[in-house]
């Protein structure tokens, strides 16, 4: 668990705070390295390489949707082949609407949880964005994550803090 620590006796401004990573009036740290607002010069993002485990989300992306689509198709390959010559019209108007009801039932079932999977896959994001910083007269990564939101939270604080302490 990371120590925070204060800078002198002021009030201090808590603008972003979790499990690893807190901004505060005059200091941003992550697990246990802290910087000093007044020691980061100029602070700036950019997105890091995608890598492997982004290729591999977005190759999961696309295999659910083919996996989709194949069901569809297969779906729609399975109803065309069945022989309904041997029927009443009102048994096969029957056997149609409790099919499609059911497929549609099902299908949406499945086609939600495709979406949502899709959804998560972009929350968690397939690239590393990263804050970097120049402290004390050196370039350096502050902080990287894959997780699009959160990092747009740790970085609006961040923005925030400098405004705050310049402002002071």
């Amino acid at each position: 668990m990371p120590v925070w620590f204060s800078l002198g006796s002021g009030d201090m401004t808590t603008f972003y705070r979790d499990s690893a990573v807190y901004v505060g009036s005059a200091e941003f740290q992550v697990e246990d390295q802290a910087y000093r607002l007044a020691d980061l010069e100029l602070v700036w993002h950019r997105r890091g390489p995608r890598g492997a485990p982004g290729a591999a989300i977005i190759a999961g992306r696309f295999l659910l949707i083919a996996a989709v689509l194949g069901g569809i198709a297969a779906v729609v390959v399975a109803v065309l082949d069945i022989d309904i010559t041997g029927y009443s019209s009102g048994t096969v108007l029957a056997g149609l609407i409790a099919g499609a009801v059911l497929a549609v039932a099902i299908g949406l079932f499945v086609v939600e949880g495709v979406i949502t999977l899709i959804e998560r896959s972009y929350e968690k994001g397939s690239v590393e964005h990263q804050i970097w910083a120049r402290y004390l007269n050196s370039d350096i990564l502050i902080f990287a994550t894959r997780d699009k939101l959160r990092f747009g939270k740790i970085y609006r604080a961040l923005q925030r803090a400098i405004e705050h302490s310049d402002a002071a």
